[in-house]
């Protein structure tokens, strides 16, 4: 092994990692066009997140245009250079033919740990799934580039066989369990693209509360996500989740904007 790749501002020949820290919403993200080393091809339809540590691990392409329509496949962050918000754009480390002839899924069926483990050896990724960290032994998708040997690393760390990924098209329109009674719904998810971590949620109470609100909660409020109900439980009450600060869905790839509002939610000592 060694180093693959080095990434460097190609003006101040400065190295970076794939462009500078970002937090950008759902909303925005599934506006993106995708840009291949060799043309642009199509765009974001669907993000897939893991319910468990609120880590987005794959964006799923709309490839309506250059697929059959029941095929679909998916772009690890790991392979994701840069997100450019100005063009609305993610430029990821393949060619179109690549993508076109990776993996692909049933637009109907969960995504299983076989069809990833056939995913990552096909980019030559190391598994997310086996370490303690989010992204195996790491914090951040980029730093998983090497292919880790699934059978050394089995005794020390067995696999995670069960897999929790959900699609934010679907988790987003749930409804939001307090311990007292529903409030609003999921309308937004706020992404870290740095560690591609969620950090932040939108409740919507537009159809519950006269006026309506947009409200913050965190993955650490959640206490489940109920698929049969369509709901996702959280551990506070009506009133704590109505006294949540409010969320500017505009303001949310402001630089400062977003870590301001987490900084009003530990003062409230939650």
């Amino acid at each position: 092994g060694g180093i693959r790749d080095i990434l460097f501002d190609d003006e101040t020949f400065t190295v970076r990692h794939r462009g500078a820290t970002m937090i950008i919403s759902s909303k925005q993200l599934t506006h993106f066009s995708i840009h291949a080393l060799d043309d642009k091809v199509g765009g974001i339809r669907d993000i897939l997140f893991d319910d468990e540590t609120f880590t987005v691990r794959y964006l799923v392409a709309d490839t309506n245009t250059w697929l059959p329509l029941s095929r679909k496949v998916v772009i690890s962050p790991i392979s994701v250079k840069q997100l450019d918000e100005d063009s609305e754009s993610v430029h990821i480390n393949m060619t179109v033919d690549t993508l076109k002839n990776s993996p692909s899924i049933d637009e109907h069926k969960p995504v299983s740990r076989e069809y990833e483990e056939n995913l990552f050896k096909y980019f030559g990724y190391g598994y997310y799934w086996i370490g303690p960290g989010a992204w195996g032994e790491f914090a951040h998708p980029n730093e998983l580039v090497e292919l880790q040997r699934a059978e050394e690393s089995e005794t020390e760390n067995p696999k995670k066989s069960t897999n929790h990924l959900r699609a934010v098209g679907e988790v987003g329109g749930y409804e939001v369990a307090t311990t007292t009674d529903n409030v609003g719904h999921i309308s937004n998810f706020v992404i870290d693209t740095e560690s591609w971590k969620i950090i932040m949620l939108v409740v919507d109470t537009n159809n519950w509360l006269p006026g309506g609100k947009h409200l913050a909660l965190l993955p650490s409020d959640i206490e489940s996500i109920d698929w049969a109900a369509h709901s996702v439980v959280v551990n506070l009450s009506h009133d704590e989740l109505v006294d949540r600060p409010e969320v500017e869905s505009e303001k949310i790839s402001e630089e400062g904007y977003v870590p301001m509002l987490c900084e009003q939610l530990n003062k409230k000592g939650n």
